[in-house]
Parts: C-alpha cells; sequence; structure tokens
C-alpha cells in the first residue's frame, strides 16, 4: 500500500504539469465509448418500448389473419373461451377527392381500413376531432363516414364533412385519423384511410379474388401475468379445433416483427461502426501514449538513476494513463447516458412507440468495458518499452526506449486475456458470430493493407533514393526524411487513410444506388399497376387502356393469394432458409397461372409444361427462392390456396430481376386444377412518361371501373428515392464517425512525430535551407504520403462498396467516378492543410529565433 500511495503521490506531481498529447487520447476513447453506449442504449430504449406496447401493437393477446374470409364459427369458439373479438379487414383502395377550383378530380392510393364496433380492443385512438370512434363513424343522412390519415388531408385539399368516393360508395370526412395504435403491426404502403366494416361491403370492392386482409382480434381478460400462457393454450385449441386452415396466428411476441428486425439491423451496423471507431481510436491512444511516455523519457531517466525500480515507474505512469483514459471512458458514457433520451425524441415521429425518459445502464457499461479493454490493448505496450528505458538516456539528446515483445510473459498475461473478453463482447454486441467476425475481419484487413501501403512508400522511397545516386536539392531531402527509420508514414497512411476508405465506400455504394434508381427503374418500370381487375371486368380494362394514346404496352396475369406451408414436407415456419428468403415463408405472396411463360420468363433450370397441361399441379419458382430454401426441380412445396393445401411439384426455376417492377410472382402455377379457383387479375400498363396523359390514364380507367386500384410507379419510385436517401443519410452519420476517429488518430501521428520535425528543420536551416526550401520539402513529403493514403482508401472503398452493392443490396454495381475524383482532390486538400499547419507550428520558434 504504501507503494502504491508513493506512485500515487509522484503521478499527481507530474500530471500538474499538464497532460500535453494525452487530449487526443481523451477524444478517441470518448468518441467510441459514446458511440457504442449510444446506439445500444437507444437501441434498448426501443426495444422496451416496443415490449412495453406488444399488446397494443397487436391490437388484443392473438391476431388470427387471413386472405380469405375467416368463418364465424371461430369467433365464436373465441368468444366461448373467454375472448373478446374484433373484426379488421385491410386492402388498398383509390380514394376519389371533389373537384376543386380550377383543377381535375383527385385520386389517391390510400390502405383501407375497416374496423367494427369493437374496434379497438387494446389501446386508445388518436382522432381530431375527439370522439367516441363509434359517433365519428356514424352515417350522416345515409352517407357513411371515413377517418383520413393527415397525409391525406393535406395533399387532397380536404376539409370535415367533405364528401369523397371509394370504389362505388360515397363517404364523408369526419376527422383526422392522427395514430392507430395497431399502425406499427403491418407494414403499410400507403395512408390510412378508416371506415365500418359495412361501409366496406357498400363500396363493392368485396370481390371474389380481391387483395383483402382479414384479420380477428382477441383480447382476454384477466392478470396480465397470465394472459401470455392463455393466449398460447387459446392458439393451440384454435389450431386443433380448425386444422390446416393456413391462417397466420400472431401473439405479442410476433406483434411487430418488421420493426423489431430494422431496429436491430440498424443497431447492429451502427454498434460495429461505433466499435470500428473505438478500434480505429486505439491507434491513436497508443500513439499518443508513446508520444507522451516519449516526452517523459529524461523524467524517467532520472528516476532510474535515483534508484527507482521498474516496478515503481510502472506505477508511476500506469496510474497517469489509467486516470487520463479513464477521464475520456467517463466523458463517453457520460455522453451515451444524454444522447439516448434526445434522439428518441428526434425520432418520435418516425416511430410508433414511446420510449422511457431514462436510457438503460447495462449497454453504457459494456460501452466503457470496452474503452477499458481498448486502452489496456493501446498502452501496455508502449508502457513496458518507456519503462525498460536505460539510465544512460540522460546523457543523450533522445531517450532510446527498451525492447519489450509480446512474449514477454506479463504483456502477454494482459493482453491475451483482454483480446478473448473484447472478441466476446463484440459478439454479444452483434447478437450473431458470423457477423461481427466478418465485419471486424474486413476492418482489420482494411487496417493491415493501409499499414502495408505505409511500409511500401517508405521501402520504395528508400529503394528510389538509391538509384538516384545523382539526384541533388530539396526532392532528394524530401524523399531522405520520408525514408528515414524514425519518419511515421506506416501511421500518417494508416489514420488518414481509415476514414478515407469510409468515405470513399459511402459515396460509391451510394452512387451505385443513386444511379440504379435514376438510370434503370424509370426506363424499364411500367408506369401504372392496376389490382383488383374482375375477369368480367378484364375485356373492357384492356379495351379501356390501350384507348389511352399514352399506352404504349399492357400486360395482364392472374392473381391469386397463396400461402407456403410446407416446404419438401418441413414446416414452413421450420425451414432452414436464408435470412435474404425467409420473408417468402412468412405471411401472403401473389401466386398467378399461366399456360406459356410470361413474358420476360428466364429459365435457371427445367422446362416448362405445355400451354395445354391439364396433370398434377406444377409450379415455377424463382431461382433466388429456391437456392435459399434448398429446393430443387423435382421438389415439393405445399401452398395453401383459398383455404385448401395443395402439393405442387417444382418443374422449373426462373431468374426473376425484381427490380425491374415489371409483372413478376414468385410462383407461377400450372393450368388445371389452380384455373378454377376465384381470382382477380392484375395488370401493368407502358406508357409515354408524360405526367398529364398519365393523370388522364389513370382517371380513365379508374373512374370506368370503380372497384379497380391503380397505383402509380412513380409514387413507389419516389417511397424508393427517399428510402434510399435515409439510408444514405444513415451511412454518411457512421462515415462521419469514422472519419472523425481517422482525423483523431492523425493529430494523434502529427503530434508524436513533432519534436522529430522541429529537429529535422533546425538541422536543414543550419545547414542553409530558407523557410520556402522547408516548406517544399514538407510538401512534397505530405503530397506522397496523401496520394498513398488516397489510392489505398479508393481501393479499399471500391472493393467494400462493391461486396455492399452486389452481395447485400444485390445491385448491378456502377462506379461514381466522380465521387472517386472528389475523394483524391479532397485526400490532397487534407494533407496540405497538415501541411500548413506543420509549417505554421514547427518553423514559428525557429523564426523567432532567427530573429
Amino acid at each position: 500500500m504504501t507503494r502504491w500511495r508513493l506512485a500515487a503521490r509522484l503521478a499527481w506531481r507530474d500530471l500538474r504539469g499538464g497532460i500535453g498529447g494525452m487530449r487526443v487520447v481523451l477524444a478517441c476513447l470518448a468518441l467510441g465509448v459514446a458511440t457504442i453506449g449510444t446506439v445500444g442504449s437507444l437501441r434498448d430504449m426501443i426495444r422496451d418500448g416496443i415490449a412495453g406496447e406488444q399488446r397494443t401493437l397487436l391490437g388484443g393477446d392473438l391476431s388470427i389473419e387471413s386472405s380469405d374470409p375467416l368463418p364465424p364459427e371461430l369467433a365464436d369458439f373465441a368468444t366461448v373461451h373467454g375472448a373478446r373479438v374484433s373484426r379488421v379487414a385491410r386492402m388498398r383502395s383509390m380514394l376519389y377527392a371533389p373537384r376543386g377550383a380550377g383543377r381535375e378530380d383527385s385520386r389517391m392510393l390510400v390502405e383501407l381500413s375497416a374496423v367494427d364496433d369493437a374496434y379497438p380492443l387494446v389501446g386508445t385512438l388518436a382522432i381530431t376531432p375527439q370522439a367516441p370512434l363509434d359517433r365519428a363513424l356514424a352515417p350522416d343522412n345515409g352517407i357513411p363516414a371515413l377517418l383520413a390519415d393527415p397525409l391525406v388531408i393535406d395533399r387532397l385539399g380536404l376539409t370535415t364533412g367533405t364528401i369523397l368516393r371509394i370504389g362505388t360508395a360515397r363517404f364523408r370526412l369526419a376527422g383526422s385519423l392522427d395514430r392507430t395504435p395497431d399502425g406499427a403491426a403491418t407494414v403499410m404502403l400507403a395512408p390510412t384511410v378508416m371506415i365500418t366494416r359495412s361501409a366496406l361491403d357498400q363500396a363493392g370492392l368485396m370481390q371474389p379474388g380481391a387483395l383483402v386482409t382479414h384479420a380477428l382480434r382477441l383480447a382476454l381478460g384477466g392478470r396480465a401475468t397470465d394472459r401470455p400462457a392463455r393466449a398460447h393454450a387459446l392458439a393451440a385449441a384454435i389450431a386443433a379445433r380448425f386444422p390446416d386452415q393456413g391462417w397466420h396466428i400472431r401473439g405479442e411476441a410476433d406483434a411487430a416483427p418488421a420493426l423489431t428486425r430494422t431496429v436491430d439491423q440498424m443497431a447492429r451496423f451502427l454498434s460495429l461502426i461505433g466499435l470500428s471507431a473505438l478500434l480505429l481510436g486505439g491507434l491513436g491512444v497508443s500513439t499518443g501514449v508513446t508520444s507522451w511516455l516519449d516526452g517523459r523519457g529524461r523524467t524517467i531517466a532520472i528516476l532510474r538513476c535515483l534508484g527507482a525500480p521498474g516496478p515503481l515507474i510502472r506505477r508511476i505512469f500506469g496510474l497517469q494513463i489509467a486516470a487520463l483514459c479513464g477521464l475520456g471512458i467517463a466523458a463517453g458514457m457520460v455522453a451515451a447516458l444524454l444522447l439516448p433520451p434526445l434522439a428518441a425524441r428526434m425520432l418520435g415521429g418516425l416511430l410508433p412507440i414511446e420510449t422511457h425518459a431514462m436510457p438503460p445502464l447495462p449497454p453504457v457499461l459494456t460501452a466503457g468495458l470496452f474503452g477499458v479493454l481498448v486502452a489496456l490493448l493501446s498502452v501496455v505496450l508502449p508502457l513496458a518499452r518507456a519503462c525498460a528505458t536505460s539510465p544512460a538516456s540522460l546523457f543523450r539528446d533522445q531517450a532510446r526506449r527498451g525492447s519489450v515483445h509480446i512474449r514477454s510473459p506479463r504483456v502477454g498475461a494482459v493482453l491475451i486475456p483482454c483480446v478473448i473478453l473484447a472478441g466476446a463482447l463484440t459478439v454479444q454486441l452483434a447478437d450473431s458470430l458470423p457477423f461481427a467476425a466478418g465485419f471486424l475481419a474486413v476492418v482489420l484487413t482494411a487496417v493491415a493493407i493501409l499499414v502495408l501501403a505505409g511500409t511500401i512508400l517508405r521501402q520504395g522511397v528508400s529503394v528510389l533514393l538509391a538509384r538516384l545516386d545523382t539526384a541533388r536539392g530539396v526532392p532528394r531531402l524530401a524523399l531522405a526524411l520520408l525514408a528515414h527509420r524514425q519518419a511515421n508514414a506506416t501511421h500518417m497512411v494508416t489514420a488518414l487513410g481509415a476514414g478515407l476508405s469510409a468515405m470513399a465506400a459511402i459515396l460509391l455504394t451510394e452512387g451505385a444506388m443513386m444511379a440504379q434508381l435514376r438510370d434503370q427503374m424509370p426506363h424499364d418500370a411500367p408506369a401504372f399497376y392496376f389490382i383488383d381487375i374482375q375477369p368480367g371486368d378484364l375485356a373492357r380494362f384492356d379495351t379501356l387502356a390501350r384507348a389511352q394514346p399514352s399506352v404504349r404496352a399492357v400486360q395482364q396475369l392472374p392473381s391469386m393469394r397463396t400461402r407456403v406451408v410446407a416446404v419438401n414436407g418441413v414446416p414452413a415456419e421450420q425451414v432452414d432458409a436464408t435470412p435474404q428468403t425467409r420473408w417468402a415463408l412468412r405471411g401472403d405472396h401473389g401466386l398467378t397461372v399461366a399456360g406459356t411463360p410470361p413474358p420476360g420468363t428466364k429459365l435457371a433450370e427445367g422446362t416448362w409444361w405445355p400451354s395445354d397441361y391439364s396433370g398434377p399441379p406444377l409450379l415455377s419458382l424463382d431461382a433466388g427462392l429456391a437456392q435459399g430454401w434448398g429446393v430443387h426441380v423435382g421438389s415439393t412445396v405445399r401452398l395453401n390456396v383459398l383455404g385448401r393445401a395443395i402439393d405442387v411439384r417444382v418443374a422449373n426455376l426462373r431468374t426473376v430481376a425484381w427490380r425491374s417492377l415489371q409483372l413478376n410472382f414468385a410462383f407461377v402455377a400450372s393450368p388445371g386444377l389452380l384455373s378454377h379457383a376465384p381470382h382477380t387479375f392484375v395488370a401493368t400498363l407502358a406508357t409515354d412518361g408524360r405526367a398529364d396523359q398519365d393523370a388522364a390514364t389513370l382517371a380513365a380507367i379508374t373512374d370506368a371501373l370503380p372497384g379497380v386500384t391503380g397505383i402509380r410507379v412513380a409514387d413507389v419510385l419516389a417511397r424508393l428515392a427517399a428510402l434510399a436517401g435515409q439510408i444514405a443519410t444513415a451511412l454518411s452519420v457512421a462515415a462521419s464517425i469514422i472519419l472523425a476517429s481517422g482525423a483523431l488518430v492523425l493529430a494523434a501521428t502529427l503530434a508524436a512525430g513533432w519534436r522529430q520535425r522541429v529537429a529535422n528543420a533546425a538541422i536543414l536551416q543550419a545547414v542553409g535551407a530558407g523557410p520556402r526550401q522547408i516548406r517544399t520539402i514538407w510538401l512534397i513529403e505530405f503530397t506522397l504520403l496523401g496520394l498513398t493514403a488516397g489510392l489505398s482508401a479508393i481501393l479499399l472503398g471500391s472493393t467494400a462498396a462493391w461486396l455492399v452493392t452486389r452481395r447485400i443490396l444485390h445491385l448491378p454495381w456502377t462506379a461514381d467516378w466522380t465521387a472517386v475524383g472528389s475523394m483524391m482532390a479532397g485526400t490532397l486538400v487534407t494533407t496540405t492543410l497538415c501541411a500548413m499547419l506543420v509549417w505554421h507550428r514547427a518553423l514559428q520558434p525557429l523564426q523567432g529565433r532567427t530573429r
């Protein structure tokens, strides 16, 4: 204890002289810890908010959903078992507004939510003006009422009392539908309009084969702790009473799966970005600590001359470093406690749930532990080398550090547990061993390549000097300084290249995404989708569409809803599918029947059936889904169609170009049995692209066929562009964190070589070099460093962008060379600014001495 007290007293006295370059160390640790802690806390806050409102998001304790009408016996069965029941039907349709002053009829695609008198079973509905739901939707003079999302009211310029049309029925706008309690439980591509279930029947939209999702919400009474078990038992009883129905029964744990997956994926990505920033900051910590200990080389030598043993020196400077690193980690943890509530408040309009005001402590503590591990990994070797300083170095110009290798038992005893614990925490943070391992492998490989690039630069300059024996003057001096063994070229290239690599990857990925949306989609995509075309209206629809002057092509296919029940005898929920294809095993999907291959069909395996085929049902399946499910030609897939389970054999696999937005189906069945099932038709229209003619085409078709819903593909593309913009913004934020870490490492590297640069400048001035020549030497040095870092960053960034674009986003690779040129220009500007900073500060004391 006495030894520690002495070490603490000496450490405090030394720290009173200032912390110098350790400010960069504090900033590196604070940035990484704050990022990891903030993302983790915000993720847990959203998760807790979802968990606290699962019952509300679901609309009850159970939700039974089907594309076919649910039998009345199901509701009676649930009522007998003590459940309160509410029926909800959802479908997409067109909402028609009256003609305004100087404008044509307005129309908009909306998501119809038809509810009964018991809705909502759980949660509250926000309506303006406030009124009970049954009163707000009550008919007035025989005209039913509706509530519309504020977006609908604003876009169509509506006011309360406006008479609207849906299908063949008129409706009165009763108010604004500000919030629905179950709004996050389903993915909606259009704003919501709420009507009563009886009003939906009046609109004439409930035709055979119409794309409707029927839901039966069940709410159980009793204590909250008992409800999950009772709901599970009721779900099992329903499955036993109504076997092989193909209904989708969801409980609280599956209340908002899409929202949960999105939050988890974004949190995982940003957490690993924060971890990468912290690991990159570790280079800055190591460099900063090394520079700081070098500045105390004489102090260490004096202590050794006075008889201070190595353990005492380790305690003195270990306590100093621990205190300073602890200050940076604590600052990051404080930021991680303060930022999540602010971020949650900013995201309040985007999240359908409310988050807690106070962030949870475990993610903040985990981030702090990460900071401790990174600090230990970064300072152990510099501290061990500094403590091995020889007393004889007191009589030299510079302190010579001792040689300490990682093979030292003490060093290994500290480093190995830290590496193991850091790896375990990384896996826990990512919730996926392959994802965490792959991400860290990419990051560490990139750092290794940058280190190699810096080493190659220094060695290459050495070889060049050896071959240019006759070269003289400023260029040779610049190359000689860059090739010197004490030059920090490797650290400079790594620090500058790391941040630039992230920026290059993001710029190129964003450029590929936007090029795909800008260049390919508008040329290849149709102008309209039309759904819910009844077979009896198909001929009239075709006549109307082809009569429009702007229409160039019409494509039509029958459509019905299906659900995958089993694959090769394995239940759909148990199929070992890849994450990219698991979506097709959940929910309802489109199925079409075709005797001949639809236009644009590209067979990847197998052959198409004859056009007059009438044997056992065959299936043409998307090749991507087949690969993800382990399905081949000859495999059996069980589909539920109209409540009937049908086994179909896979006859062929097709390559489906989903990005083209053409009339594509993942499931195409052979004619015969399924041809006689109730169905509707879907159609696409390709037009000349003129906005006024497209509006006239939409009006002509939907006015003549009120039950047909038209979807403007331009609106879909606009949503995709907005989504791409949001993704690009998120990537830019992540890149800014990486770039900030790289800037801190660059600052630490410049500070580490500061004394050497001042000494070199003094020597150059002593041998006759003027300030202009010294500036030129440093400009050449920093330009070569910038070119090396920039080219390495372009190589790494292009590779990373290609992997993301091709393997994750599944988009064609398109390199934005303008962004690449901007990267190089930015690199040269950055290195020039660094050189100017060096000129100003390093030459200032020398100029003062000259004067």
